[in-house]
C-alpha cells in the first residue's frame, strides 16, 4: 500500500484483488480475495473529499488523478497534457484546477529543473473539508422532513406544502449563497486562525444559513398566500 495515502488520505489507496476458479459443475466461484497496493486501476478516497462542497467536479477529477500518480513519499511528477488526456478535459482546465487545489491547500507545487513536482497536503483540518462537512451536517439536520416538523411551527401549520417550500429554500440557498466566497471566506479564516473554536464556528455558520433560508422561505410562502396561515 502506498505509504503517503495512509498518512494523507487515511488508508485511501487500495484495491481488491480476487481470484476465481471454475468448478466441475460449471459454476465460477471466488477462490481468494485480498487487499493489494493500488496498481493505477482503482483509487478510493475519503468520503469527505469525494463530496467536498468546495471542490468542483473537475477539481476532484484532477486531484484523484494526481493521487493515482503519487509515490510513497506523497509526491508525483506528471505532465499536465497527460493528465488532460487521461481525464478527457482540456489542459487549460487541468491547469486551472491545479491552481485551485493549491489555493485550497490540497496540493503544493514546486520545481525540479523544468518539471513540476506535486506534493499532497495532509487532509486533517483542511478548512475547506471542515466547512464542507458543516454543509452536510446542515443538510442532515434541516432538509429531512422529520427534523423540520419538530423545529418549525409554521411548517407544521402549512403542512406538506410548507415542507416542500422549506426544502426548495434549502436547495436554493446552498446552491446560491453557501458557495459564494464572500459568504464562506470568513469561516475559512476562522477555521484557519482558531481551529479550537470549531463548535462556535459551526454554530455561526449554521445560524447564518438558517437566517438566509428563513428569509427565502417566507418570501415563497407569502407569494403563495400561505404566510398568514403559518404565523
Amino acid at each position: 500500500m502506498k505509504k503517503f495515502i495512509a498518512n494523507i488520505v487515511y488508508d485511501g489507496a487500495r484495491m481488491v484483488e480476487t481470484e476465481f476458479k471454475q468448478c466441475s459443475d460449471g459454476r465460477t466461484v471466488i477462490a481468494s480475495s485480498s487487499i493489494v497496493p493500488n496498481l493505477e486501476k482503482y483509487l478510493t478516497v475519503p468520503e469527505s473529499v469525494k463530496r467536498c462542497y468546495y471542490l468542483d467536479a473537475n477539481e476532484k477529477l484532477v486531484l484523484f488523478e494526481l493521487y493515482s500518480w503519487a509515490k510513497d513519499d506523497g509526491k508525483c511528477q506528471v505532465a499536465m497534457d497527460l493528465v488532460s488526456l487521461k481525464l478527457g478535459i482540456s489542459e487549460r482546465t487541468v491547469r486551472t484546477c491545479v491552481k485551485e487545489l493549491v489555493k485550497k491547500k490540497f496540493v503544493q507545487v514546486s520545481k525540479q529543473g523544468r518539471s513540476n513536482i506535486y506534493t499532497f497536503d495532509a487532509l486533517k483540518d483542511n478548512p475547506y473539508l471542515v466547512l464542507s462537512e458543516f454543509v452536510h451536517e446542515f443538510i442532515q439536520n434541516y432538509y429531512y422532513k422529520a427534523g423540520l416538523l419538530q423545529d418549525k411551527e409554521w411548517v407544521k401549520a402549512v403542512g406538506d406544502e410548507g415542507v416542500r417550500l422549506w426544502r426548495e429554500a434549502v436547495v436554493d440557498t446552498l446552491a446560491k449563497e453557501a458557495k459564494k466566497e464572500e459568504f464562506y471566506k470568513p469561516y475559512l479564516l476562522r477555521l484557519t486562525d482558531t481551529p479550537d473554536d470549531y463548535e462556535n464556528i459551526a454554530i455561526s455558520f449554521t445560524n447564518e444559513l438558517l437566517e438566509l433560508i428563513n428569509n427565502d422561505v417566507m418570501k415563497k410562502a407569502s407569494k403563495l398566500g400561505l404566510l398568514s396561515e403559518a404565523v
